[in-house]
């Protein structure tokens, strides 16, 4: 490649929050925890087909993992380091970091980093929040539980399940990632601000939404300022053949069924676009160590 090329590409993390259908917070209420074992599981078959169109685009990613998924799945787990990838954690039970007590959400990050910690041998050093449902109360907790990373904070103010944790002082370093007081690297989701709007921009739903020449056109614009581009998505989210949910409300219809049977074409075009760009890890980006 040329040196003036590699010079001024961008860097993307593509993050994968893998959990299954059933588990999203749209359709708690109509599929609560105590039932999950009784729903199918697709979680392995959607996974894969992000693996081999990661691997067709060579692209190298982080997948925040549910502890309640890799224990019933350590094959997924152990396939998704074996080709390459890094294997992070979401948490155990998906349960908003808003909704649990401190001594729940602590046993919650631990039991999470252990399952995945037996199945592949490596630690596990970065977590994502459920939902973005991060505070300044829980990454003192997430760095207590010997996590180095964090990738939830998303600054969109008008979906409460996101979390807030501007009291935090965050000092910027040189590669666009925040440290906080308590030496905890953070990577937000990016968001498009136009004036004094926040537009959601760092993928899963609004991916889906927005039709694929204008996301691109702002992870383009977002990328310029030499700032890493963080996206995430999930297994579910190309599944057109899960089960269908109707007991819940038409918002929470929409928000997790719109566009499904396009997006993995909206993937292959937004990593075809981005081809002679960077994918790397969010660990090899906060150059921490894995052994």
């Amino acid at each position: 490649m040329d040196p003036k090329k590699a010079e001024n590409r961008a860097t993307i993390l593509m993050t994968v929050d893998v959990e299954d259908w059933f588990q999203v917070e749209n359709l708690r209420e109509a599929c609560p925890t105590e039932k999950w074992d009784v729903y199918e599981l697709r979680v392995v078959q959607n996974t894969e087909m992000l693996l081999d169109l990661f691997e067709k685009h060579q692209v190298r990613a982080t997948f925040f993992v549910l502890g309640w998924v890799a224990e019933r799945c350590p094959g997924l787990v152990l396939e998704i380091r074996d080709r390459g990838h890094e294997v992070a954690s979401h948490g155990y039970q998906h349960r908003l970091c808003t909704d649990l007590s401190a001594e729940e959400l602590r046993a919650d990050l631990l039991r999470s980093k252990r399952v995945i910690e037996n199945i592949t041998g490596e630690p596990v050093v970065g977590y994502r929040a459920p939902s973005f449902s991060i505070t300044k109360e829980t990454l003192d907790i997430v760095a207590a539980c010997g996590y180095r990373y964090d990738s939830s904070f998303n600054n969109v103010r008008f979906n409460k399940r996101y979390g807030r944790i501007d009291s935090v002082d965050l000092s910027p370093s040189s590669n666009g990632i925040f440290i906080s007081g308590q030496g905890l690297i953070e990577l937000p989701i990016n968001n498009l601000k136009v004036g004094p709007l926040v537009l959601p921009w760092g993928g899963g739903g609004y991916f889906r939404l927005y039709p694929t020449w204008l996301f691109t056109w702002g992870a383009s614009h977002l990328c310029s300022g030499g700032k890493p581009f963080v996206l995430y998505l999930h297994p579910w989210e190309i599944d057109t053949a899960q089960p269908r949910v109707e007991a819940i409300s038409r918002l929470s219809r929409f928000r997790h069924y719109h566009n499904i049977h396009n997006n993995l074409r909206k993937i292959h075009q937004f990593l075809s676009r981005f081809a002679q760009d960077r994918f790397i890890s969010c660990r090899d980006l906060c150059g921490v160590s894995s052994s």
